[in-house]
């Protein structure tokens, strides 16, 4: 069952990929609800360390909380990771961050990259979409090439995490270093 999962999210993921350029109006939308989808397949291919906790029973997604992709990632709603809940947590005080086990970043984290580093402890699937921030530690790097949603992977980054990356999701970034 797992399997299916697995391998119907690894289409999917593909076939986002190379989805046609969208409409103006309509893409603005389109690419935040993608985006979710791509963290979601992220989150999906990643294997944590043997362990690490989740609280609760759920795997949290930290981002701060003015982010355009949050409502997004609120939608994947009922969906699970490796039996795990999702559960979308705001990035704020830094005693937030050791129950993360995804951080998305974004432009209005740029200046307080390097300070919620220092924070973070292993065992942490980091993402960012904005080309600004310093992407030392971000393990995944979310970008837009003409009308599609491309991603580049840091395995260095993802060693010091501790996280283990499916050949499947290296396959399918556009770099990998």
């Amino acid at each position: 069952m797992a399997w299916r999962a697995k391998r119907r999210s690894a289409w999917l993921l593909a076939a986002a990929l190379w989805l046609p350029a969208w409409p103006a109006a309509a893409q603005t939308v389109q690419e935040y609800d993608l985006k979710a989808a791509f963290v979601y397949n992220f989150a999906l291919f990643t294997g944590w360390p043997a362990e690490t906790p989740y609280e609760g029973g759920t795997l949290n997604i930290c981002i701060n909380p003015g982010s355009a992709l949050r409502a997004p990632l609120i939608g994947l709603g009922e969906r699970s990771i490796r039996g795990h809940k999702i559960a979308v947590r705001s990035l704020g005080a830094a005693r937030n961050l050791r129950a993360c086990h995804v951080l998305f970043l974004d432009s209005v984290d740029r200046e307080r990259w390097a300070t919620i580093r220092k924070g973070l402890g292993s065992g942490v699937l980091t993402i960012s979409d904005d080309e600004g921030i310093d992407r030392d530690g971000v393990v995944v790097a979310l970008a837009m090439a003409g009308n599609r949603v491309v991603f580049d992977i840091d395995t260095r980054a993802a060693r010091q995490a501790r996280l283990a990356l499916s050949s499947k999701l290296l396959r399918l970034a556009r770099t990998v270093q």
